[in-house]
């Protein structure tokens, strides 16, 4: 299940198929393999293995577990965290009783359900994930401008909020890679996985930040941008109703 979870959140749920990501699917495989053959290391490797698969991508499982009105990442995201429980701790019972029993078993589902969900609750808040759209009406929420992230550029680059429009954004990230809306000097840092859609309402002041990408060398890359904020613009928490024009955000 961990195996199947992984590989179809890289190949089959991200933007583009990601190839090197689902790779990581063979490590599941592997300690299924040893567990297969009993060998004496085997339940160490499965918790490592199943303790690798949850985390070395946090965010994108804190992402999908926070919205499960999108049912099929969602059911994935679930499935993984689940599987990776039933994994941790069918292996230490194994380590505890080498000769398992339907006793075991059970304890090995059971208790790894309650270690699936401990490991959705610590990916939610350690890496909360939600939306925060302020008190944005839905006449807002669906007049915002969207910024595409691409590889390796904001789309569009300059920014611009105008009289009476929220500083608000709607983002999409269809390439193969997670990518983030960062603005240092607010300490606004938007993360977007890879083939995810996410809105967020950026706290600025009038005037003008350097916007860039801090996955790995994405800026080094060119991903930069420029955000302006005009004396104008809705704080946000206002609730007035916007222009009807998004394009007006940009320059």
């Amino acid at each position: 299940m961990l195996a199947v979870a992984n590989a179809v959140a890289f190949l089959v749920l991200a933007g583009q198929p990601n190839p090197g990501m689902a790779a990581v699917s063979a490590l599941p495989l592997a300690a299924a393999a040893l567990l297969w053959r009993r060998a004496r290391i085997a339940p160490v490797v499965t918790i490592a293995v199943a303790a690798l698969v949850v985390f070395f991508r946090p965010v994108d499982l804190a992402f999908d577990l926070v919205r499960p009105g999108d049912v099929l990442p969602f059911a994935v995201a679930a499935a993984l965290v689940l599987a990776a429980g039933v994994a941790i701790v069918s292996s230490l019972v194994l380590a505890l009783r080498p000769s398992t029993g339907n006793g075991e078993r059970l304890v090995g589902l059971g208790g790894g359900a309650a270690v699936g969900v401990a490991l959705a609750a610590t990916l939610l808040v350690v890496w909360p994930q939600s939306d925060d759209t302020g008190s944005l009406t839905d006449e807002q929420l669906s007049a915002l401008p969207t910024v595409d992230l691409t590889n390796f550029k904001f789309s569009p680059a300059q920014l611009r909020v105008g009289p009476g429009q929220p500083v608000a954004f709607k983002f999409t990230n269809d390439t193969d890679d997670n990518h983030t809306f960062t603005i240092t000097e607010l300490g606004v840092d938007i993360e977007v996985p890879s083939g995810r859609t996410r809105i967020a309402v950026v706290n600025a002041r009038p005037g003008r930040y350097a916007v860039h990408c801090a996955a790995g060398d994405h800026e080094e890359k060119g991903m930069v941008g420029r955000l302006t904020v005009t004396e104008d613009a809705l704080a946000p928490d206002t609730t007035a109703v916007p222009e009807t024009s998004g394009a007006h955000h940009h320059d």
